[in-house]
C-alpha cells in the first residue's frame, strides 16, 4: 500500500526567507556588528602589534617560537570575529557587493601565510620563513571594520 509523501517541514520551507531576512537586516544591527568587530580587533590586535615590535625581548633563544604562537592565537581570534564579513561577502557576490569579501579574503591569506611559518617555528626551533604578517592582518581587519563602523554611524 502506498504511503503519503512526507510534507516538508516549516524550517525547510522558510530557509530562503530566513537567509533573505539575515542579509537585509537593518543598518542599526550592521552598525552594532561592525562596532563589535572593531572593538574585538583592537583588544586582541594590540598585543599582536606589541609582540611584533618588542617580542624579540622575550628571550634570545625561543622568542620566535613563543611570539609566533601568541600572535597566531590572538590574530586567529581577530580573524574569527571578522569572518562574518567573508561569509556574507560570499553570499552577496552575485549582487556585486565585494569589498568585505576582498578585505577579509586578503586577511585570511595573510593569516595562513604566517601560520605556516609559525607552525614550523613551534614544532622546530626556528621559523620557516620571514616576515610573519599577523600584524598586517590585524591592522587590515581593525582598520576596515573601524572604517565601516564610522561610515555606517554617519548614515544611521
Amino acid at each position: 500500500m502506498p504511503t503519503a509523501l512526507p510534507t516538508p517541514d516549516e524550517s525547510a520551507v522558510s530557509e530562503p526567507s530566513r537567509l533573505r531576512e539575515l542579509l537585509n537586516r537593518p543598518p542599526e544591527q550592521r552598525l552594532g556588528e561592525y562596532k563589535y568587530r572593531f572593538a574585538q580587533s583592537v583588544v586582541f590586535g594590540l598585543p599582536v602589534l606589541a609582540l611584533q615590535k618588542w617580542g624579540s625581548a622575550l628571550g634570545p633563544v625561543d622568542a620566535d617560537r613563543w611570539v609566533s604562537l601568541l600572535q597566531a592565537l590572538m590574530c586567529g581570534w581577530v580573524l574569527y570575529v571578522n569572518l562574518g564579513m567573508f561569509v556574507e561577502g560570499l553570499l552577496l557576490i552575485r549582487l556585486g557587493v565585494r569589498a568585505d569579501l576582498i578585505v577579509s579574503g586578503i586577511a585570511i591569506f595573510l593569516y595562513l601565510y604566517s601560520l605556516i611559518s609559525a607552525i614550523h617555528g613551534i614544532v622546530s626551533d626556528h621559523l620557516w620563513y620571514r616576515p610573519l604578517l599577523f600584524h598586517v592582518c590585524v591592522i587590515l581587519l581593525a582598520g576596515w571594520s573601524g572604517w565601516r563602523w564610522w561610515r555606517l554611524s554617519r548614515r544611521v
